[in-house]
């Protein structure tokens, strides 16, 4: 099959993790939510065995990010501890979940992650998408891999239609040896999976895959698929996450609900319900503003009254959305 061609495509999303943007009460702008979107904290109907925490969950200080030198995310599952089992239910491990969810989404596009992932029995990374609107299906599932098969990369779209999946097994390069790049070139007509820029499966898009979806990364532990840990799996375990991405487009529908976009790093301002967009005084067409840290650039196509003005603490970043709207969202900026 052939090789990935972005030539006509739009980097909308990007985050390097040069640092984690979580998404919390006192950071409602963060870029990363730590649960599923209907508040859950692991998926009991697949007879998972890790509790997805993070460091604000019950003054517990378990952390399973972390930043590596010269950026990059490890997200760690180990075995959880009594005052842990405690709280989760009984948990036996934890382990780390990152959506945008609360941040973003966008119907159509390719979205990539480049990862190292870990060997070992019952351990069980993925990189997904999700329909935003809580329905289930449809799902496409851009990389599942089971720690002892590291040479096979799952890749599959669940959906209504017949309610069936559809996807492959493809046979790659040990996955847990070194960085891969795993992405899906989802378009109304075909979607297709990529590894290592090299497309590996193909199928028409289903029926019900025609609206916004929002990423998911996580490293899952036990269940009815991988089975239980065993002598062999060493903990802890980490995935390893250099960047995650995601690209507009000719087709794409960009969500104009989305209340941020990391790339590289950084966070854009919030926008209200309107064509209103960080670093920049907002009316049809085209804002840019540099602020005092990075440089950003936000493109709304629409109507819109108001100044829209922006914080970023990271590295470039673009914000795309349409829309039609009045608004006003306040922050700070120095534009040039």
């Amino acid at each position: 099959m052939a090789s990935i061609d972005l030539s006509q495509d739009k980097l909308v999303f990007d985050d390097e993790f040069a640092n984690l943007s979580l998404n919390s009460s006192s950071n409602p702008t963060g870029t990363w939510s730590t649960t599923f979107q209907w508040g859950g904290r692991t998926l009991s109907s697949n007879g998972e065995q890790e509790f997805y925490i993070d460091p604000s969950y019950n003054n517990l200080g378990v952390n399973p990010f972390s930043i590596n030198n010269g950026g990059g995310l490890t997200i760690t599952a180990q075995p959880a501890s009594a005052a842990v089992k405690a709280a989760d239910g009984g948990l036996p491990y934890t382990s780390g979940l990152l959506t945008t969810a609360n941040s973003f989404s966008q119907t159509y596009g390719y979205f990539e992650m480049s990862a190292k992932l870990p060997a070992g029995k019952g351990l069980w990374p993925a990189f997904w998408l999700l329909d935003t609107s809580g329905k289930w299906p449809p799902e496409i599932d851009i990389m599942e891999m089971l720690g002892n098969q590291p040479t096979t990369d799952y890749t599959t779209l669940h959906t209504g239609t017949g309610n069936t999946a559809l996807g492959k097994a493809n046979t790659v390069a040990n996955t847990t040896t070194g960085f891969h790049t795993y992405g899906v070139d989802w378009e109304p007509n075909t979607t297709t999976f990529y590894f290592d820029g090299q497309a590996v499966f193909s199928e028409p898009t289903p029926a019900d895959m025609h609206s916004p979806m929002y990423m998911l990364v996580n490293l899952a532990v036990g269940g009815s698929w991988p089975g239980s840990p065993d002598s062999s799996t060493h903990f802890p375990a980490g995935m390893e996450v250099q960047y995650v991405r995601a690209y507009a487009s000719p087709n794409t529908i960009a969500n104009v609900n989305n209340s941020a976009a990391a790339v590289k790093g950084g966070t854009a301002g919030a926008a209200p319900a309107s064509t209103s967009f960080g670093g920049g005084t907002g009316s049809t067409g085209t804002a840019t503003g540099t602020p005092t840290d990075s440089t950003h650039t936000a493109t709304g196509t629409g109507t819109a009254t108001g100044t829209t003005t922006g914080t970023s603490t990271g590295s470039t970043h673009t914000v795309t959305g349409t829309g039609t709207g009045t608004g006003t969202t306040t922050g700070t900026s120095t534009d040039s």
